[in-house]
Formats: structure tokens, sequence, C-alpha cells
């Protein structure tokens, strides 16, 4: 079953080495959560929120949004009451979040696309329409229109593993192509770089200096794609997410914190195929 997770990490006041400092925190929805966590039995109760607790190896508490609802994940070291006293500080953001996941599910299960002759896929910030016609010998972009080349009756199961295929092949040339480009006018190297088809993240950099770029990104507006880019590029030279890191992707994207406040806005999950 697909989830969307929201994970952010709220340091201050549970740091273990500092406990007023919220250096070094993730900041940004492209990571998973830890997978090494022990989860404590039963759903708490706040005055307001119910919450599951989840003990995991990690120096700060976070906050997961999903459809089980709140989800806190903490150090073992922090007590119960430093945890709630932090939900009570942040009620107002977590009462929010829950509210949009629920729209985000409302919103999902009504936009379910049909792959039919006509239907339109978005694209680049915009959209392309499916046109189905036998007589094409391959699959073109002609006028804003994607022609198959499939019959008039063709099954949506086949209509969607063409367009799908298609996406993906224009997926590895334009962000192969915009990749190439940045690297070069920001004065940085890459070793590799591979599509990635991940349910959480936009894009990632391991430090083999490969970097990871999810196909869907083909779905979505040029800036926003530039912005992903330019995060994982600024991964090149720090591998991390402290102020020298958002220096980076400043200098490679100066216009990057609209553009990752639009992104967290845009679930993967919603996105077609």
């Amino acid at each position: 079953m697909k989830q969307l997770l929201f994970d952010f990490l709220f340091g201050g006041g549970v740091s273990k080495s500092s406990p007023n400092s919220t250096k070094g925190l993730k900041e940004h929805g492209f990571l998973k959560p830890s997978l090494h966590s022990a989860q404590e039995p039963g759903v708490s109760l706040t005055s307001n929120i119910a919450y599951r607790l989840e003990r995991a190896k990690r120096k700060t508490i976070g906050f997961i949004v999903n459809e089980h609802g709140l989800t806190v994940r903490a150090p073992r070291w922090v007590s119960r009451e430093e945890i709630e006293t932090l939900i009570h500080a942040k009620e107002a953001w977590i009462q929010k979040k829950l509210a949009q996941f629920t729209l985000w599910q409302a919103q999902t299960h009504s936009a379910k696309i049909e792959f039919v002759d006509g239907v339109r896929l978005p694209y680049l910030g915009g959209s392309v329409q499916i046109c189905l016609d036998p007589s094409a010998t391959d699959v073109k972009m002609i006028d804003g229109q994607l022609v198959l080349n499939l019959p008039l009756d063709a099954d949506s199961v086949h209509i969607r593993e063409l367009a799908q295929r298609w996406f993906k092949n224009e997926a590895k040339r334009y962000l192969g192509a915009r990749l190439v480009q940045m690297a070069s006018v920001a004065e940085v190297e890459f070793d590799s770089w591979k599509l990635s088809s991940a349910q959480k993240r936009w894009g990632c950099c391991t430090s083999a200096r490969t970097i990871r770029l999810n196909w869907k990104l083909i779905h979505l507006a040029p800036e926003l794609i530039d912005y992903v880019v330019a995060h994982e590029l600024a991964h090149l030279n720090e591998m991390n997410h402290g102020p020298k890191f958002w220096a980076e992707v400043e200098r490679l994207c100066p216009q990057f914190q609209d553009r990752r406040r639009r992104l967290k806005e845009i679930y993967i999950s919603q996105l077609p195929f």
C-alpha cells in the first residue's frame, strides 16, 4: 500500500549532545525515516492529539503523519513528558498536517487517472494529451499530443504501459541533460547518475558520487526539477544538511526556498503511473 510520510524533525530541548541546538537536523521530506526502531505498544493520547510512539536510534524527535495518524519517533533516552511537551508546542503544525493528509487522501481517491484516448497527463508543469493512432509507426509528441501507435480500442493497460515507457525515456533525456548542464555551471563533477522509482524520495546522492533522480520528476515544472538537481549536486561537496549545504544549494538555485516549499506540496504517489 502506498503511503505518504511527512518527516519533519524538531530538536529543540531534546538533543543529547546539545540540549538547545537544532543544528544538523533533517529539514526536508526526501528521506525515509530510519528503519532501526522498536515500537512501544499502544497509542498514547495527549489532551488533544492521539499518537503512536516508536523508539529509534536517532538524536532528535521526528513527527510522521500518515494513514495511521501521528507517529512520534524518539531516542530511547527522551521521556514521554518531553515528547508530549514538544507535541503541545507543535500542535498547530500537527493538526494542519493531519488535515492536509486527509484532504490528500480524498483528492487522490477521486483523481485516479483512467488511461483512455484523450486523457491528459502532467508533463514539465503543463500537460500532454494521449492520442491513439493505429497508423502511427512509433510513439511521438506532436503539437502537445502524445501519439501512441495503438488501435482506437486499445485497453487501458496497454495505453498505460506505452505512455509510461515514453515518460521514462523522456525523463532520462531531460533529467540527464539538466544534470550535466547544471553540474557544468556549478563546476562540480558526479561519477554517474540513474533514474529512480522511489516512492518517497525525489532524489539522492551517494558517497560514491552517484546521483539518483526520480523519473516522475518529468511531470513537474522545470524550476522544481532544477531545485532537486541543485539539491543533489550540493551533496557532492556537503553530505549533510548543515549551513554550508544550504549555502551551496542557494548558490546553484537562488530561488530554492520557494521551490522547496512548492515541492513539499506535491506527493509522488499523487502522480500518474
